[in-house]
């Protein structure tokens, strides 16, 4: 049930739905068309990452599941996905790394609306490259969106619970490499 290989840069999520009459049925959407950089902060005091993919790239294998999902995620108010972490403390983040796990505090901005998360992440090491992989277990609710049913749930009810799953590579975020210096 892997979602993501090793060297990939890519997000995703996953849930569960109830498929016709109640045959349990998970869903993952994938998007590799993820940019990701570690910046100076708005307030000029420390850095931030900024991680951002366009709504409509994430593939679910179901071309009518993905255009819902772009509507659902208000692709038509703001295009583009954004995680902005606070500025991060970088002596605490480096004790951090040294223990390869982190929590990544931050605003996620769907549909033109932020929301905060808390992301855990590890560093994760395969043939001497380096990923920062991450799950966020979540609820649709908590971004605000209604998920519909189709032919009121006789179809499709999907379940309330998410998982919002990244795997980037550390050398494709830009300025990480020099900040890490």
């Amino acid at each position: 049930d892997a979602i993501f290989e090793a060297g990939d840069h890519c997000v995703a999520y996953r849930t569960i739905k109830d498929m016709f009459f109640g045959f349990d049925t998970e869903i993952v959407g994938r998007s590799c068309e993820v940019t990701a950089a570690l910046v100076a902060a708005e307030d000029g005091v420390g850095s931030q990452v900024v991680v951002t993919l366009p709504v409509k790239s994430f593939d679910s294998g179901n071309f009518l599941r993905d255009g819902k999902v772009s509507e659902l995620l208000g692709a038509e108010a703001q295009p583009d996905l954004r995680f902005v972490s606070e500025p991060i403390d970088v002596a605490a983040l480096r004790g951090d790394l040294a223990a390869r796990r982190f929590v990544l505090p931050g605003s996620l901005r769907i549909g033109g609306k932020a929301h905060r998360v808390d992301f855990p992440l590890e560093i994760v090491e395969s043939a001497g490259k380096y990923s920062v992989a991450g799950r966020l277990p979540t609820t649709f609710e908590a971004f605000e969106i209604e998920v519909p049913t189709v032919a009121g749930g006789l179809i499709a009810r999907p379940h309330e619970a998410l998982e919002l799953l990244v795997h980037l590579d550390v050398a494709r975020v830009a300025g990480l490499v020099e900040w890490a210096r």
